[in-house]
């Protein structure tokens, strides 16, 4: 075969592998098909030609003549449709079905024209240098469209690449310069020298993919175009572990042959296919351990490293412990020869160390010590990697900024760290993971950039609760202390509360009973004055003394509340229970203080239980006490309207309530009511002569 056929087969192949490494990477990407339509036409292309020029029957060479000029044709289409969706965002432009029907639809007349005769070929002659299309009359039109659609796909990439930074814009230049040299050797090979009627140097045209598989596969390896050097490692891999099937089964068939008698092809086929599924997954993982360990390829599934790193987080609290596992995590996923994870205090803005393996102690600090990289982290809130520092300073508009940024690239390279990953929470850096090298010398891939900013955020969440649980450990440990100190002190308060308050308790007891005689005995000689037993008393010093004697009764219930009160709280409050006719002891009280209600004009009412209350074993004089209080407060503050008193039996209680139309009490009041010398304020307004010690 000539050597030329053979190189354009070549071309063929490489164009071919370019396409399925590229779609295999992200076959939902429309990016990479765009890429890998591109490359699959230009080998098609080649091998078109190639079969062309070798071709001595009439019809395999129109054939194959029509399918390398639709090739071309399908050429500038996915270079346009490439051009449109190529973007350096996250998220990449995806077209519409239309527009994507509009970018193919011209190779629909094209194929219409090729299959036409005489339009774009009008016959093939043989000469002594091979194979020669004659040209028709619509092949002029033909190499305008080509040209049209080439120049505004190329249009597209200049305008992105004018905008572009960092790598985006490196990633261009290199696809740019690429297919512009493949385009402008193509068609001066393929078009041009046609047209002018020279189709001898057909066959260099398609040499021109060399050039455009070199300067792909260099931005593929320098510049992570579309991230397909993990797709060259598991293709390799797979490759192998093909590769080892089938020379396991061919020597099967071997052996087999040798044996004397040796077995049909029915059985030993099914047999060693089915071996050769078995033992394809085992000789699989063989490899990929042997890529691992050996050359330092890392294999990893996405979210297998998120998921198993998110149950393990959730599960640390101490920050050692879990710094230990977000470093352990990064070095076995990325196979990387050193990390630190630096912590940021949130007083001081300064960072620590929280664990450093690989890096010398200062240098793993040394990067932060002027705040230049933590500002630019929080700008972008992307990693900083050292090998697109120098597309950065290219793009730097400010003289001091890219001297900073060659600063920052020095001091990088000196300590060899290679990637700066920041921590964040709500946008501002909690903390700071320097990476080093891949031991393998591998560059980090779009999928290691994706899955190290997915490790930070979930490192961020759990390194913030982490350092918010220990402040948490130490206040609470700072509280105790206190809280200790505060007891001991309250407790000592509390003990001197208690002597001084019995001392008051006992003061009140004895000053209750030590007023208690002397006002009975004025209260007695009061009355006996007021029924005459000293004779008549004219009514104007009735009239006074009357008001005393009321004065003097008050008094007394006031000093007995009193008593009751030390009693109580010096705990020799003692009942008298006696059994007890619930109802009548309400009668009685009913009956006592009708009077003052009926001199209020208000409805007082007593309704009585419909079956008998059962006797209750109480201290009657207590309860009458109580019952009393609360019927005289009722009648006291209420001005107008009713009272009414309910006594009913509820399960194994008996339940009292008085219910008026006076003017109650707030929710505030509500909650003092039971407390010694408070009142409400309509207490106040309507009866200020009140002690609030009856409840």
């Amino acid at each position: 075969m000539d050597i030329r056929n053979i190189f354009l087969i070549v071309c063929f192949l490489l164009d071919f592998l370019l396409a399925i490494i590229v779609y295999r990477n992200n076959p939902r990407r429309e990016t990479n098909i765009s890429y890998s339509l591109l490359a699959l036409w230009a080998g098609l292309w080649s091998l078109g030609i190639a079969i062309f020029r070798t071709s001595i029957n009439f019809s395999t060479q129109l054939f194959w003549n029509r399918e390398f000029i639709l090739a071309a044709a399908l050429i500038v289409s996915s270079f346009l449709h490439f051009s449109f969706v190529y973007s350096a965002k996250e998220t990449e432009k995806k077209l519409k079905n239309w527009q994507r029907f509009l970018i193919y639809f011209p190779n629909i007349i094209i194929l219409g024209a090729v299959l036409t005769p005489s339009v774009l070929i009008e016959d093939i002659k043989i000469r002594d240098w091979g194979n020669e299309s004659i040209l028709g009359w619509g092949y002029i039109y033909y190499g305008i469209y080509f040209v049209f659609i080439w120049t505004l796909g190329t249009v597209n990439l200049i305008r992105k690449y004018i905008k572009a930074q960092g790598i985006f814009k490196a990633q261009l230049q290199y696809i740019l310069t690429g297919l512009t040299i493949s385009v402008i050797i193509g068609a001066t090979f393929n078009l041009i020298f046609i047209l002018l009627g020279n189709y001898k140097w057909i066959w260099l045209g398609p040499y021109a993919s060399f050039i455009f598989v070199l300067s792909t596969s260099y931005a593929i390896i320098r510049y992570r175009l579309m991230d397909i050097t993990v797709v060259i490692g598991k293709t390799a891999v797979y490759f192998l572990s093909f590769a080892t099937i089938i020379a396991i089964a061919f020597s099967f068939f071997y052996l087999n042959e040798k044996l004397v008698s040796p077995l049909p092809i029915y059985f030993t086929g099914p047999l060693i296919i089915i071996v050769s599924i078995f033992l394809f997954q085992f000789f699989f993982k063989f490899y990929e351990k042997i890529a691992s360990r050996y050359f330092y390829y890392s294999f990893y599934s996405y979210q297998k490293v998120l998921t198993d790193l998110g149950k393990n987080l959730v599960k640390v609290l101490d920050l050692k412990e879990l710094s230990s596992l977000i470093v352990k995590t990064l070095i076995e996923t990325m196979k990387l020869d050193k990390t630190v994870i630096l912590l940021r205090e949130e007083k001081t803005k300064d960072y620590q160390i929280l664990k450093n393996i690989g890096f010398k102690e200062e240098n793993g600090i040394s990067l932060v010590k002027d705040n230049f990289l933590t500002h630019y982290l929080e700008r972008t809130q992307r990693p900083l990697i050292l090998e697109e520092l120098s597309l950065i300073i290219k793009d730097a508009k400010d003289e001091k900024e890219r001297e900073k940024f060659k600063s920052l690239q020095s001091h990088m390279r000196k300590i060899e760290a290679a990637l700066c990953l920041p921590l964040l929470i709500e946008g501002k850096i909690i903390g700071m993971i320097v990476l080093g090298n891949k031991i393998s010398k591998e560059p980090y891939s779009v999928q290691d950039i994706e899955l190290l900013i997915a490790l930070a955020n979930h490192s961020s969440i759990a390194l913030y609760n982490a350092r918010l649980y220990s402040q948490l450990q130490d206040l609470s440990q700072n509280l105790q202390k206190k809280v200790e100190e505060q007891t001991r002190e309250l407790r000592e308060a509390y003990e001197e509360l208690k002597v001084l308050d019995k001392a008051k308790s006992e003061f009140i007891s004895m000053a209750s009973h030590q007023l208690r005689t002397p006002l009975t005995a004025i209260k007695g000689y009061l009355s006996m004055i007021l029924e005459g037993s000293y004779g008549k008393l004219p009514e104007k010093v009735k009239e006074k003394l009357e008001n005393v004697f009321y004065s003097s009764e008050r008094l007394i219930r006031i000093v007995n509340d009193l008593l009751n009160i030390s009693k109580i709280e010096l705990g020799k409050m003692e009942l008298e229970k006696t059994p007890t006719n619930i109802e009548e002891l309400i009668q009685s009280c009913y009956e006592e203080l009708k009077l003052e209600a009926d001199k209020k004009k208000l409805n007082f009412i007593f309704e009585k239980p419909k079956e008998p209350l059962p006797e209750v074993e109480i201290d009657s004089l207590k309860m009458r006490q109580v019952i009393m209080n609360l019927i005289d407060n009722a009648i006291r503050y209420t001005q107008k309207g009713s009272i009414e008193i309910k006594a009913e039996k509820n399960n194994s209680f008996i339940l009292i309530s008085i219910k008026d139309t006076g003017e109650g009490l707030n929710q505030e009041e509500l909650k003092n009511i039971f407390e010694g010398f408070t009142r409400g304020t309509a207490g106040i307004d309507l009866f200020i002569e009140g002690a609030g010690l009856g409840l």
